[in-house]
């Protein structure tokens, strides 16, 4: 795969500035990884303010991709990125109306396990798991949705470098690694990218040094800091 580097304006970020969220270090990759494969299906578990998801609605925009995105959340928070009110939810409204109304997009307000009654198996081509991030709730999320993800699937996992508190998706990715195809970004707290199929990864790990060099030099020109909450 000639994998291709875009040079994208997000739209979302002149209402949802996000230079100090903790998923905007990987923002251009989530960009450049929806318009070079181009899915079919996005699903998103654990949604937030919209960092990621938003990116992932950008490429499609600006791809003019016929792509299915569904974010998953109940927008009350958890016991990492703190309990809020119902003011997130409707700024994500907001922001999905203002930018990206034109899109196929789904809101899923419910617990993650609810939600994925609604999706069969082998039905989603890149999966975003950004839940809660104990070891517990990391491979519960990731059992229960895995094998809803297609055979040449990709699903990303946050915090992959992230050890405070209680965190223990660092743990999981250890386990993973050892048993399916991995790339692993540590900045902006880590992002594991895990490659179901294997001629997929033998196509896109070709790329992998360069893609660490390229993304994580535009986290540091970008001065997209590291926050406390993810």
């Amino acid at each position: 795969m000639d994998w291709k580097y875009y040079s994208p304006n997000f739209e979302c970020e002149l209402t949802l500035p996000d230079i100090n969220y903790p998923w905007a270090g990987h923002k251009y990759f989530a960009y450049d990884l929806v318009r070079n494969l181009k899915p079919e299906r996005v699903v998103e578990l654990g949604t937030y303010k919209g960092t990621s998801f938003f990116s992932f609605c950008q490429a499609v925009k600006d791809g003019d991709i016929k792509t299915e995105l569904v974010a998953v959340d109940t927008w009350r928070g958890d016991k990492h990125s703190g309990y809020y009110d119902n003011s997130v939810y409707n700024h994500v409204i907001k922001v999905k109306n203002t930018y990206y109304s034109e899109l196929k997009i789904h809101f899923l307000r419910k617990t993650f396990d609810k939600a994925a009654r609604e999706f069969d198996n082998n039905s989603i081509d890149i999966l975003h798991i950004d839940g809660l991030h104990t070891y517990q709730a990391i491979k519960h999320d990731f059992d229960n949705w895995h094998q809803k993800t297609r055979r040449n699937g990709v699903i990303l996992l946050h915090d992959t470098a992230e050890r405070m508190k209680d965190f223990g998706v660092y743990k999981l990715w250890n386990e993973l690694e050892n048993k399916f195809n991995t790339i692993s970004f540590t900045h902006s707290h880590g992002l594991g990218v895990l490659v179901l199929d294997n001629l997929l990864f033998n196509e896109i790990s070709k790329s992998a040094d360069s893609w660490k060099k390229h993304y994580e030099s535009i986290y540091k020109k970008k001065g997209l800091a590291d926050a406390d909450q993810c």
